[in-house]
């Protein structure tokens, strides 16, 4: 069917809405109803008028709610590096600062905190969540989460889920800066102490489960706490 273009626009005035979807590309059209309404294939124009009014408010009077928020919702997008990109530039040229993801502070979504800006001055920026570093998976984020803050690699280690958070998800965390802040330990050491420190703490985790098991055996204490003082002979 041969498209046409619009030959005329002309005012009814104030009366209902209604969008229909038309089998053709006309638009050289009119549909009175015997009330008044007006049906046209475009009468959501309005609500997207409306809709383009309100973000652009909040966007002017709650900038870094609204780039904040605005980032969150592309997290799920499969094109998200490519939108995520433009939304921080976005902010950047607001005046907004974007902090990397940090292992003690960032959760699974953007999020507004205080601190000093680059300038050294008091201010409210974004800090990315850990689900933008690349290859950490979101039950990985999910075991960090559950156990923040951590003091150092070891208590990191200890604690999280060694299943969820491998040493190639480490990596991962170290070279985003995710301890940078945090830590303040130079990233090459920290990839150098991983693997002993790892061990260290297996070890620890495998004398605790004996002692645990051992504890549970013998009823949850030693032999000299169920015998009870009166029952000590020496």
């Amino acid at each position: 069917m041969q498209k046409l273009k619009i030959k005329s626009i002309k005012s009814l005035g104030k009366h209902k809405t209604y969008n229909l979807t038309m089998a053709g590309d006309q638009h050289n059209y009119k549909i009175i109803s015997g009330d008044g309404s007006v049906y046209s294939r475009n009468s959501h124009s309005a609500a997207y008028a409306m809709l383009a009014y309100q973000t652009a408010w909040l966007k002017i009077y709650y900038p870094v709610e609204f780039m904040c928020n605005l980032l969150s919702s592309e997290i799920q997008n499969n094109d998200k590096d490519k939108k995520l990109n433009q939304y921080k530039d976005e902010a950047r040229r607001m005046g907004i600062m974007i902090k990397p993801a940090d292992l003690n502070k960032s959760k699974s979504k953007f999020r507004i905190a205080r601190g000093k800006n680059y300038d050294g001055i008091e201010s409210e920026f974004i800090r990315c969540p850990l689900t933008t570093v690349e290859n950490v998976g979101e039950k990985a984020v999910l075991s960090i989460i559950e156990n923040q803050p951590f003091t150092d690699i070891k208590d990191f280690l200890f604690r999280i889920d060694g299943r969820r958070v491998t040493s190639r998800v480490f990596e991962f965390l170290v070279k985003a800066g995710c301890m940078d802040e945090c830590w303040k330990i130079p990233r090459e050491k920290l990839l150098e102490q991983y693997v002993s420190i790892k061990e260290d703490v297996v070890k620890e985790k495998t004398q605790k489960k004996k002692r645990d098991e051992y504890t549970k055996k013998m009823g949850g204490g030693s032999v000299f706490d169920r015998l009870g003082s009166s029952e000590i002979k020496l």
